[in-house]
C-alpha cells in the first residue's frame, strides 16, 4: 500500500503555517490540536513541519507507562534534538538541562526548594536561545499521556514564551479526556492564554474520503462502494486506509480494534509474534531492546529483522533512528488487546528480564521506569520494587516532583507484597511514609501529605521510636499550616516534646511553631517560641533555622515600628543568603519590605522589593518564581502614588502559576477599584476566586479580596452601605476577617468609616447593624496585639476617630491620625481628612474645615484615584451647604439638635434620632441656648419657630 494520502486537511494545514509565520515576526504562538484517535492529527504534524517557516523545529511524543511514566519525556526528545543542531545553551542552562539530558555536563545537586523552578527556566532560555536567528518550530505529541511534570512545565512556557519566534503545536486525544482526565482541568487553562488557539479535526467530508481512497487504491471508487466506506469509517482516515487494505473490503467488524487488525491478520506467524512483544512496550521500542525481548522469546537475530522489514512495509510499523513506532497508537493497542493474558504476562516479564540486565545506548532514566512498568505488570513485585525506588530517586533529581510522590506510593503499594521489603530498601516502612509525606508537601499535595502521616502515626509508637514520630508530626503540621488548619500548632507542640532539650532538630521544630503561631495571631506566645528557637539554634549550629526564626521574630516585631525588628530581618537575610536557603532569604527581603511599610517608608520598601526581584534573576527562578515579588513592587509603586508605573509592572510580567496569578488579579483589582474601573475590579475579583477558589485557598489570600470587595460597596456607582456591612460581619464570623490584625490593618479605618455613614444616614436598620459592626472593630482595637508601628497607630486613631460619636473627642483622634498619616499616600491620608474634615465641621470651625479640603484637593490633583475624588467631593458639597447661613451662628449639627428638640424629643430621643450619646445632645442643647439667648427648652422650641428651624 502506497503511503497515506494527505487529503482533507489543507485548510488546517494553511492555519499552522500562518500561524507559524506570525510567530516567525517575534511573537510566540501556540496551537492545541485536538481530535479522535485516527483522525489525522499525526498526518497533519507531518506536513506541517515539512513545511514550516521556521530555521529549525523538534518533535517529541508523550509515553503511557501509567505512574512510572519517564517525567519530562517529550521535552527531553526536544532537547535532544535542539541540542544536536544549535549547542547546549549557557552555563547556568546546560548545567540545569543536564537533568534532563545527559552528557551536557555536570547536574547541579538539588540542596533547596528552587530546583524545579531553575530547571524551568533554564529550558525556557534554551529555547528562547535556540529560537534565534530564524526561529523555532516544536511540535508535542499526545498530551492526553503526559505526565504531570510535563504539563506543568507546558504550562509555564506557554505564558513566559513572549517576544520570541517559537511556535508550539500540542496534540491531544480528545475521546481519551475522560471526566477526571487531568488534562480536563488544564486544557481550558491554555486556551484563554492570549497566544494560545485550538484546532479540532473534524471527521473527512465525503468528497475527503473519496479522495483518499483513489490515492490509495490508485482508481476511484464507484459511489456505492464510497457511499459504504463513508458509513463504515464515519470519515476515520485511519479507517479508511484499514477498510482498504483488506482485499474486498471484508465485512463490518465488530469494532475499531478488529478492523485495525485486518492490516496485521495477513502477515507472516513470526512478524505477528514480534508486532504483540512490540506492543507491549507502548506505541515504541528501542530496536536493542526488542531485540533482547525477541531473543528471550526464541526469536533469532535474522528472523527479527525479517519480521520488522515485513511490518514496515506493511505501514504497521515506521522506522525510527533508535527503533520502531507503530504506525497509529490504536493499532499497538489492537495489537495488545489481541494477546492472551498470558502472552502479555511473559512478555512484560521478558522485558523486566531485559531492562535488568542493561541495554546499551538505552538513557538509565527511560530504562529504570519501563523496568519498574514491566516489573510490575509481570507481578515481578521484588523487582518491581527496587526499580519504583531507583526510579523515584531519579524523578527527584530532575525534580518531577510529582512522578516522585506517585513513585514513592506505588512503593506504599508494593511493601505489602514484598515481604522482605525493608531489608531490600534498607529502611523500615515508617521511614518510607514520612518520605512520602515530605515528597507530597514538595508536590504541593498537601492532604495526601496529611494523610500519609496520618497512616504513619496511627502504627507507630512514640514511646520507641520518639525521632521518627517528631518528624512525622513535623511534617503534618507543616502541611497543616499551608492548608491553613489550627492542627498546625498542636502537632508541632507534640513534636517539640519528643525531642529532648539540645536535640539537633528542636530548633527547626521551634522555629516552624513560631511561624505557625504568627500566621494565626499568637503574637505573644509566637515571639517566646521564636527567641527560644534561636537559642536553640545558635546552641546546636543550626545556622537554616537561625535564620528562619530571626527573620519570623522580625515579622513579628516589624508591627511595633521598633528598630530591633528591621536589624533581626537584615541579620537573618545575611545568614540565610551565606547558607544558601533561597528561599527563606526572599521571605526575608519580602518581610523587610513590609516592615518599612508598616513606617510609611514606601521608598525603602520599594527598595527591598526591586532587591529581591534582582535575586530571583540571580538565583535563575526570575520567570517561576520572581512574579510573586513583581507584586510586591506594583504594591509598593502604588504607595508611592506611582499607578502608571504599577500598572506597566502588572502587564510586562506574566503569572507563572495560579497562586501567583491569584495575587496579581487580586492586585489589579485593587487598584482598578481605587481608580474608579469598576468593571476591571470585578473581571479581576472573578478571576482571582477561579484561580483560588475559596474551599481551596487559605484565608489570608481573600484578606485583600474582601477589601476591594468593600471599596467597590463604598465607592463604587452606588454606595451600598448595609451589604458592606454585612460582609465585613460574616467576614469576621467566618476567618476573622477584622480581628486578624496583621494581615487586615489597612483595611480597618474603611470599615469603620461604613459605621459613620450608617449613623449619618440612619435608615430602617441602620442603627443596629452600625451598632453590631462597631462593637466588633472596637473590641479589635482594643486587643492586646494591636500594632504598634505607625500605620497601626494611624489606623487605631482614624477607627476610633469615625466610631466616637462626640465630635470633640473625635478630633482628637483625627489630630493624631492626621500627624501620623503625613507620610501615606492614598486612602490612607485621605480617609484622616475626611475624618478630620467632619468632626472640625460639626464643631463649627469652618476655616480649618476649608484647610483640611485644601489638603485633599491637593492630594487628589497628585494622585487622581476615584476615591480621593469622592471624599473630597463631600467634603466641598458639606463646606458649600454650610457656607449658607445658619441663624444666631448655629453650627449645622446644632441647628439639627435644635429641629429634633422642637418635635418635643427628649436628649435621649434626639441622640437616638441623630445617633449621637444623650450627654452629647446636653452639650449641643446648651451651647444653641446660649447663642439663642434663652435659658430653657421651651423658649429654644418657641425661639426655633422664629426662625423657621421648628
Amino acid at each position: 500500500m502506497p503511503p497515506s494520502a494527505f487529503v482533507g486537511r489543507q485548510q488546517q494545514l494553511d492555519l499552522l503555517l500562518s500561524d507559524a509565520a506570525r510567530a516567525s515576526g517575534g511573537e510566540s504562538r501556540a496551537v492545541l490540536l485536538c481530535g479522535d484517535a485516527g483522525i489525522g492529527k499525526s498526518r497533519l504534524l507531518e506536513e506541517y513541519l515539512e513545511r514550516t517557516p521556521m530555521r529549525h523545529s523538534a518533535l517529541g511524543g508523550c509515553l503511557e507507562l501509567g505512574a512510572e511514566g519517564i517525567a519530562f519525556a517529550p521535552f527531553t526528545a526536544l532537547l535532544r534534538q535542539l541540542v544536536r543542531v544549535v549547542g547546549e545553551g549557557g552555563e547556568t542552562a546546560g548545567g540545569e538541562l543536564a537533568r534532563l539530558v545527559p552528557g551536557l555536563g555536570p547536574v547541579r545537586e538539588n540542596t533547596d526548594d528552587n530546583g524545579r523552578a531553575r530547571l524551568f527556566e533554564a529550558v525556557l532560555t534554551f529555547l528562547e536561545e535556540s529560537a534565534l536567528p530564524g526561529g523555532l518550530s516544536l511540535v508535542i505529541e499526545d498530551l492526553h499521556w503526559s505526565d504531570a511534570s510535563t504539563r506543568d512545565l507546558l504550562v509555564f512556557l506557554l505564558r513566559n514564551l513572549d517576544s520570541v519566534p517559537v511556535h508550539l503545536v500540542v496534540s491531544v486525544r480528545s475521546d481519551d479526556l475522560h471526566r477526571t482526565h487531568p488534562l480536563r482541568r488544564v486544557l481550558p487553562e491554555l486556551e484563554r492564554l492570549p497566544r494560545v488557539r485550538r484546532v479540532d479535526l473534524e471527521p473527512l467530508s465525503r468528497n475527503a474520503v473519496a479522495e483518499q481512497a483513489t490515492a490509495l487504491r490508485g482508481a476511484a471508487l464507484d459511489p456505492a462502494a464510497l457511499e459504504l466506506l463513508v458509513e463504515r469509517s464515519g470519515g476515520n482516515p485511519l479507517f479508511v486506509e484499514s477498510f482498504l487494505a483488506a482485499p474486498d473490503g471484508g465485512s463490518v467488524p465488530d469494532g475499531p480494534r478488529e478492523l485495525l487488525m485486518r492490516r496485521v491478520e495477513p502477515l507472516a506467524a513470526v512478524t505477528r509474534k514480534v508486532l504483540g512483544l512490540a506492543s507491549m512496550a507502548g506505541d515504541r521500542v528501542d530496536h536493542g531492546l526488542l531485540a533482547e525481548v525477541a531473543e528471550a522469546s526464541g526469536i533469532g537475530e535474522d528472523d527479527l529483522d525479517e519480521a520488522l522489514r515485513e511490518a514496515v512495509d506493511a505501514q504497521v510499523l515506521r522506522a525510527t533512528d533508535t527503533g520502531y513506532v507503530f504506525r497509529h497508537a490504536l493499532l499497538a493497542e489492537a495489537v495488545k488487546g489481541d494477546l492472551l493474558p498470558g502472552q502479555r504476562v511473559r512478555a512484560h516479564r521478558r522485558y523486566a528480564q531485559a531492562l535488568a540486565g542493561g541495554v546499551p545506548g538505552l538513557p538509565r532514566a527511560e530504562a529504570v521506569a519501563q523496568l519498574a512498568h514491566h516489573a510490575y505488570a509481570a507481578h515481578d513485585h521484588p523487582r518491581a520494587l527496587t526499580a519504583a525506588w531507583e526510579a523515584a530517586g531519579l524523578a527527584r533529581d530532575t525534580s518531577a516532583y510529582p512522578e516522585h510522590l506517585e513513585l514513592l506510593e506505588r512503593l506504599l503499594e508494593l511493601w505489602e507484597l514484598v515481604p522482605d521489603a525493608g531489608e531490600r530498601l534498607g529502611f523500615p516502612y515508617g521511614e518510607l511514609l514520612l518520605e512520602v509525606c515530605r515528597a507530597a508537601q514538595i508536590a504541593g499535595s498537601m492532604r495526601r501529605a496529611v494523610e500519609h502521616a496520618t497512616e504513619a502515626l496511627a502504627d507507630l509508637d512514640p514511646g520507641t521510636e520518639p525521632e521518627l514520630a517528631a518528624r512525622l508530626l513535623v511534617a503534618r503540621g507543616l502541611a497543616f499550616k499551608e492548608l491553613g488548619r489550627l492542627d498546625a500548632l498542636d502537632d508541632l507542640r507534640a513534636a517539640a516534646a519528643l525531642l529532648p532539650e539540645g536535640h539537633p532538630e528542636r530548633a527547626a521544630v521551634s522555629a516552624s511553631t513560631g511561624a505557625v503561631l504568627m500566621m494565626q495571631g499568637g503574637t505573644t506566645e509566637a515571639e517566646k517560641v521564636t527567641r527560644a528557637a534561636i537559642e536553640e539554634a545558635r546552641a546546636c549550629g543550626d545556622r537554616a533555622s537561625e535564620a528562619d526564626a530571626l527573620i519570623t521574630l522580625g515579622s513579628l516585631l516589624d508591627s511595633t515600628g521598633s528598630e530591633e525588628a528591621l536589624d533581626l530581618l537584615r541579620e537573618g537575610i545575611r545568614i540565610a543568603r551565606d547558607m544558601g536557603q533561597d528561599q527563606v532569604e526572599l521571605r526575608g527581603l519580602n518581610n523587610l519590605g513590609s516592615g518599612h511599610n508598616y513606617r510609611f517608608e514606601y521608598e525603602e520598601w520599594l527598595v527591598c522589593a526591586e532587591e529581591a526581584l534582582a535575586r530571583c534573576v540571580e538565583l535563575g527562578v526570575f520567570r517561576s518564581q520572581g512574579v510573586m515579588y513583581v507584586n510586591g513592587v506594583v504594591s509598593a509603586l502604588a504607595a508611592l502614588g506611582r499607578f502608571a508605573e504599577a500598572r506597566e509592572r502588572l502587564s510586562t510580567n506574566p503569572a507563572s502559576d495560579d497562586l501567583a496569578g491569584g495575587r496579581r488579579q487580586a492586585l489589579i483589582a485593587q487598584l482598578a477599584a481605587l481608580e474608579g474601573d469598576w468593571e476591571t475590579s470585578r473581571r479581576a475579583l472573578a478571576e482571582f476566586a477561579r484561580l483560588l477558589p475559596w474551599d481551596t485557598t487559605t484565608t489570608v489570600e481573600y484578606m485583600s479580596d474582601h477589601y476591594t470587595r468593600l471599596l467597590l460597596l463604598l465607592y463604587g456607582p452606588q454606595e451600598q452601605l448595609a451589604e458592606a456591612a454585612r460582609r465585613a460581619l460574616e467576614g469576621e464570623r467566618d476567618f476573622g476577617l477584622l480581628s486578624q490584625t496583621r494581615f487586615s490593618v489597612s483595611g480597618l479605618s474603611t470599615t469603620a468609616s461604613v459605621v459613620w455613614r450608617l449613623r449619618r444616614r440612619n435608615g430602617p436598620g441602620d442603627r443596629e447593624l452600625a451598632g453590631e459592626l462597631a462593637g466588633v472593630l472596637l473590641e479589635v482595637l482594643a486587643g492586646e496585639d494591636w500594632p504598634g508601628a505607625p500605620v497601626g497607630e494611624m489606623t487605631r486613631h482614624a477607627c476610633l476617630g469615625f466610631l466616637e460619636e462626640d465630635p470633640a473627642r473625635a478630633l482628637e483622634h483625627w489630630e493624631l491620625a492626621l500627624s501620623l498619616s503625613e507620610r501615606a499616600r492614598g486612602i490612607f491620608r485621605g480617609e484622616c481628612l475626611y475624618g478630620a474634615f467632619w468632626a472640625v465641621l460639626e464643631s463649627g470651625a469652618a476655616d480649618r474645615a476649608r484647610e483640611l479640603l485644601g489638603q485633599a484637593e491637593a492630594l487628589l490633583a497628585e494622585l487622581g484615584t476615584h476615591d480621593i475624588r469622592q471624599l473630597s467631593g463631600e467634603m466641598r458639597a458639606a463646606l458649600a451647604e454650610t457656607s449658607k447661613v445658619l441663624p444666631a451662628g448655629l453650627t449645622p449639627r446644632e441647628a439639627e439638635v435644635l429641629v429634633e428638640v422642637a418635635k418635643g424629643l427628649s436628649n435621649r430621643e434626639v441622640g437616638e434620632r441623630l445617633f449621637i450619646s444623650a450627654k452629647t445632645v446636653s452639650v449641643h442643647v446648651t451651647n444653641l441656648m446660649g447663642k439663642l439667648g434663652v435659658n430653657n427648652r421651651t423658649a429654644a422650641v418657641a425661639r426655633a419657630r422664629e426662625l423657621g428651624l421648628g
